[in-house]
């Protein structure tokens, strides 16, 4: 035999014997280990009972079981390996089970240690129910019980349906979620519920109806029952119309947006940041719920500011503004859940085209008056929605508004770019909400400005020019932002990002001439026409700074603390609040919570 063969003999030989040791250390070897462990545990069990034969069951047919854990605390035996691993074996589902039969005792062990796992049978019977799972039911509509088609168990085979629990009653006076449980042990004591999900639901319109029967389809007054939910943003119902379809209206202002148009609503700025930027933001689930519907956009003079009904209509669209009639329609004794501090924009034209705008700030009623389209004062969306939307559950109140849409929120460990705008997070020891999301970033603005010890930070251009914002530039608002303001938030999970800043040519408007400048930085403020950038209840008395710029000297854009944006020449000594916008990093978690605004989510890395 030459050298040259038997290097090869050698070589195939070293190959077949590493092979060998392969597969032993990676499948009979953890298999082996197992199995001891398997004997041990089952010893240990054993050894319990006949220590503890109080414990053993007394009744014919009757199971008990020990756990893993109890053994190891009460030190029957010392902690089971996951082979290859220094993690334990189940503590608690790892169980020696005991059974009286004819009068013995028969010993069932289940182990588990990671991927292995004794083959006993563990799990119950599997139960197969007649219909769905989830059921829907109108309001006042008898709920039927279905029943169970079949119980099938390993151990002990086809079993009796009536043995089976059934618990859980349905109201379906109540609009609600209820559930029906069904309940079975197999003869070794493992146990199988399962739930049928019943939603009893009302159309919105039949709801709506219900409760403005007496004050022509509108809700009226100081209303404290037609709160409803959309998208993660509280809106108020307004009215039911004569086909079947219900008008909502944002309970809040969500942003500052300045009119300017030709004399209608259609084409104006308003116009286009709600339909294609606002209505571009809400989930899927919820466009559908809407339908396209005419506002009023009618002329009213300055003395006709008390009208009722509407004379003119715009074209069909998707989101629109409310009107004066609206505002009308649901006072009672001059009050109305649509009051507002700050100046609101409404859908009519006054005197000269100029649109109308209210405010509660002054005394009843309410000043309403034309302003200049080019100011920028708040937007409140109002929506239509279809006639066949649904009350799946809640009573219209704050505290539980309507809700149209089953939603499932965030997951522990689940990435956080997988929520929803709208939505409240709690991070740093402030709340903010989902502004905007993509495939990179998610996008989070605060609900309250920023503070020190309870204090507003307070600052200004500190005689910096024409007072536009640059984070390159010190002395600038946007340079204290990034190098100083930043001591007192965390920005550990933020991730650094192109900034634009908008300078206007003349006017800051939604559709006005501009240029940008980029920056790289990691937290920045809103634009005037973010959404969630209005001063919300949240927000504390001060007001803050917008990033929006123009190439006017010392011309600004700043929430004033009444809730209107003034837009105007800033002195070198106007100071102002700063709320933080900020992109996560693509990579954070959820760490707990359910977004809302009481259980906001908590997050990580």
């Amino acid at each position: 035999m030459t050298r040259k063969k038997i290097i090869k003999i050698g070589v195939i030989v070293l190959v077949v014997i590493i092979v060998i040791l392969i597969v032993f250390f990676a499948y009979f070897y953890p298999r082996q280990v197992f199995k001891n462990n398997e004997a041990t545990f089952d010893e240990a069990g054993k050894r319990y009972y006949q220590i503890n034969q109080n414990y053993l069951p007394d009744q014919e047919g009757r199971v008990l079981a020990v756990s893993l854990g109890t053994l190891i605390r009460q030190d029957y035996l010392d902690d089971l390996k996951i082979p290859y691993s220094n993690k334990v074996c189940d503590l608690e589902n790892s169980t020696v089970k005991v059974i009286k039969k004819d009068g013995e005792y028969q010993y069932y062990t289940y182990l588990k240690c990671g991927r292995y796992e004794s083959n006993i049978d563990h799990e119950g019977p599997v139960i197969t129910l007649n219909g769905n799972t989830k059921v829907h039911l109108n309001r006042g509509d008898e709920y039927k019980e279905e029943g169970i088609k079949s119980v099938i168990d390993d151990t002990d085979g086809s079993m009796k349906i009536e043995d089976v629990k059934i618990s859980g009653e349905v109201d379906s006076s109540k609009v609600g979620e209820y559930k029906i449980t069904y309940t079975i042990n197999d003869s070794l004591n493992n146990k199988t519920t399962v739930t049928r999900t019943v939603i009893v639901e009302e159309a919105l319109a039949s709801v709506v109806k219900s409760a403005t029967s007496n004050t022509n389809n509108y809700y009226k007054g100081l209303s404290d029952n037609n709160y409803v939910m959309f998208n993660n943003m509280l809106f108020r119902i307004v009215k039911v119309n004569d086909d079947d379809t219900v008008t909502i209206v944002s309970n809040e202002s969500l942003s500052s947006v300045d009119y300017t148009n030709n004399g209608r609503f259609a084409g104006s700025s308003l116009d286009t940041w709600l339909n294609d930027y606002f209505y571009n933001l809400l989930e899927k689930k919820y466009q559908n719920l809407i339908t396209s519907s005419t506002w009023c956009d009618d002329k009213l003079a300055s003395d006709n500011y008390s009208a009722t009904e509407c004379s003119r209509r715009s074209e069909k669209i998707k989101v629109g503004i409310l009107s004066i009639q609206d505002y009308n329609n649901t006072l009672d004794n001059n009050m109305s859940y649509l009051d507002s501090r700050a100046l609101t924009w409404y859908a009519n034209m006054g005197d000269d085209n100029k649109p109308w705008t209210l405010t509660s700030l002054y005394d009843y009623p309410l000043k309403a008056e034309p302003m200049n389209q080019e100011y920028l004062f708040n937007v409140r969306p109002a929506l239509t929605l279809k006639k066949n939307t649904k009350v799946l559950s809640g009573d219209g109140t704050v505290n539980n508004p309507y809700i149209l849409i089953e939603t499932s929120k965030g997951r522990k460990n689940s990435n956080i770019n997988e929520r929803e705008v709208g939505e409240y997070i709690n991070y740093s020891g402030y709340t903010w909400r989902i502004a905007s999301k993509d495939n990179e970033n998610v996008t989070i603005i605060m609900t309250d400005v920023l503070k020190n010890d309870d204090i507003e930070l307070n600052i200004g251009y500190n005689n910096d020019g024409k007072k536009v914002y640059n984070p390159n530039q010190k002395g600038n608002i946007g340079y204290q932002i990034v190098n100083e303001l930043t001591k007192y938030i965390s920005t550990d999970l933020f991730a650094k990002t192109k900034v634009e800043v908008p300078i206007y040519n003349s006017n800051v408007t939604y559709k006005g001439k501009k240029s940008t400048k980029t920056y790289n930085n990691i937290i920045t403020i809103p634009s005037v026409f973010d959404i969630f950038s209005a001063k919300g209840e949240e927000t504390s008395d001060g007001g803050y700074w917008y990033i929006d710029s123009s190439n006017e000297d010392n011309v600004k854009t700043v929430m004033n603390p009444i809730g209107t944006v003034n837009y105007t020449a800033v002195t070198d000594e106007r100071t102002a609040g700063v709320k933080v916008k900020a992109y996560l990093k693509n990579d954070v978690i959820i760490t707990d919570g359910s977004g809302t605004k009481q259980n906001p989510y908590t997050i990580s890395n």
